[in-house]
């Protein structure tokens, strides 16, 4: 039973369906009807329309003969308004045909869209030309990236990566396809394709992972569209004119060619959504797409046909292969260069860390060495181990412990300057190879920048163990020296010029 029978029974007696046709984003259907029931109360008119999801809209056109048609609109929701029009419109025409537009507006709503009858989905769908097929899905995936239909009656699931079939209370978890937007720009990068900015689509999204038994023709359809558009991804230029396809391949041999799609053999191209899935997943996208086409262009059954002979996709991951060993001596060399370079990175890091260092052990051998001599001379000049700091060697010996605090904090920023650079060298280094390597490849090399984060760590750990350091030891240096002052000179500091200058003047 049809989801709209109710309500088209309820209204009208033997009704005929004329047409139905279903997209993802409308339903229509017409039908005519040879009588008019209007013994029907409200509340069963307003059940009958349940099947209607909240997220999409009714419009209703019924027209008795020629008369201007009684529109009945689920947003407005005017059931009674619209029941009188009927009744008062059946009285004056009874016996004329009645005509029924039943149409149902869709609308995609947190990534969900209803399919209403399955069956006229598939067979609408199936009667569209390619160009049409491609721009329907393309505007519903480039504004969610994933859309669940959500289908009337239906109690089964079927899924590709970025599109799902399921009853309307069941849920699907799809997640968004990984990096589909990088395989597109790569695609607009290598291939030129005349609908490009019409069709923002990939060959996955009609690859179905799990598929209906009981659905084999919608199976069928995006299966085709599967391949059709992994030719695309994989021509060096296609056009596209409703189910026209011209397009270029350059490898070997140069083919052009001219394709009714409609008619191809889908068995004969299994193998270009393979072939597509390998170039569009992992490695040097390039080379890998230059390889496919020369090997599709000597796998041709026909000049100027897509049919394929033999397993070229098999001919391609050899081919791969030989390319690889080919080129694995230069491989080895750059990972052997970007160890080199990380060894030195790590000489790079203990050297702004011992430079540091260097400074502190610098600034505490020079303040050892001033107050040692300060000692030496105290106890020559006097003979006694007393009254070591006097006023003016006191002053000058926090003069040089201020000194010392200054060329600590020119020391830090200096440390800092140099980490600083250290990391924007490191990253630099990443960049430049990425002509040369995959970003993944570069990552593998690196050790997902282990040796870099713990060298980081080390200057990080360092510069906090020397600050500590350097404070507390001229913290040590000054204290030490003020205290030992104020025990011998307490009693004599208000006898100094400094005191009678800068405190006797305020008293």
């Amino acid at each position: 039973m049809r989801f709209y029978e109710n309500f088209i029974k309820l209204l009208f007696t033997e009704y005929n369906l004329i047409q139905a046709k279903e997209t993802g984003v409308l339903f229509e259907a017409s039908f005519s009807a040879s009588g008019y029931n209007s013994n029907i109360p409200i509340e069963e008119m307003s059940t009958s329309l349940d099947f209607l999801q909240e997220r999409d809209r009714l419009h209703l056109s019924v027209s008795f003969g020629d008369s201007e048609p009684i529109i009945l609109s689920s947003e407005k929701r005017n059931l009674e308004t619209f029941k009188e029009k009927l009744d008062a419109e059946a009285i004056h025409l009874s016996g004329e045909l009645i005509s029924i537009s039943f149409n149902i507006t869709k609308t995609v709503f947190d990534s969900e869209c209803t399919i209403y009858e399955l069956d006229t989905f598939t067979e609408t769908i199936d009667k569209l030309t390619c160009s049409q097929f491609l721009t329907i899905f393309s505007g519903l995936l480039n504004s969610t990236s994933i859309i669940k239909f959500k289908v009337l009656n239906y109690n089964s699931s079927f899924y590709s990566s970025s599109i799902s079939f399921s009853s309307i209370n069941s849920n699907i978890n799809l997640e968004i396809p990984d990096k589909r937007n990088q395989k597109f720009d790569g695609f607009k990068s290598l291939c030129h394709y005349s609908e490009i900015d019409n069709h923002k689509l990939l060959p996955s999204d009609f690859k179905l992972i799990k598929s209906d038994d009981n659905q084999a023709e919608l199976n069928r359809i995006f299966n085709n569209y599967s391949i059709v558009f992994s030719i695309i991804y994989l021509f060096d230029i296609t056009s596209l004119n409703d189910n026209q396809l011209e397009f270029k391949i350059n490898g070997y041999k140069t083919i052009n060619g001219k394709v009714d799609l409609s008619k191809l053999n889908i068995n004969a191209l299994v193998e270009y959504y393979d072939i597509f899935d390998w170039v569009y997943n992992g490695g040097n996208l390039n080379d890998k797409i230059g390889l496919a086409r020369n090997i599709i262009t000597l796998h041709f059954a026909n000049i100027g046909d897509l049919d394929l002979n033999g397993h070229p996709f098999q001919s391609v991951k050899s081919s791969y292969k030989v390319y690889e060993k080919q080129n694995i001596k230069q491989y080895i060399e750059i990972r052997n260069k970007i160890s080199d370079q990380l060894i030195d990175f790590n000489n790079r890091a203990n050297k702004i860390v011992e430079t540091f260092a260097s400074g502190f052990q610098k600034s505490a051998l020079a303040l050892i060495s001033f107050y040692i001599s300060a000692v030496v001379i105290r106890v020559l000049s006097k003979g006694e181990f007393l009254n070591i700091f006097s006023l003016d060697a006191t002053i000058l010996s926090i003069v040089f412990v201020l000194g010392s605090l200054i060329y600590f904090g020119v020391s830090r920023w200096e440390l800092k300057e140099q980490k600083e650079r250290f990391v924007n060298s490191y990253n630099n280094l990443k960049l430049r190879y990425t002509d040369l390597l995959e970003e993944d490849d570069i990552k593998r090399i690196l050790n997902d920048d282990k040796e870099f984060k713990e060298d980081v760590s080390f200057i990080d750990k360092k510069r906090k163990v020397y600050s500590r350091m350097w404070i507390a030891f001229l913290f040590l240096l000054a204290g030490s020296t003020i205290l030992l002052f104020l025990i011998y000179n307490l009693s004599q500091l208000s006898d100094t010029l400094i005191f009678k200058v800068f405190f006797r003047k305020a008293c």
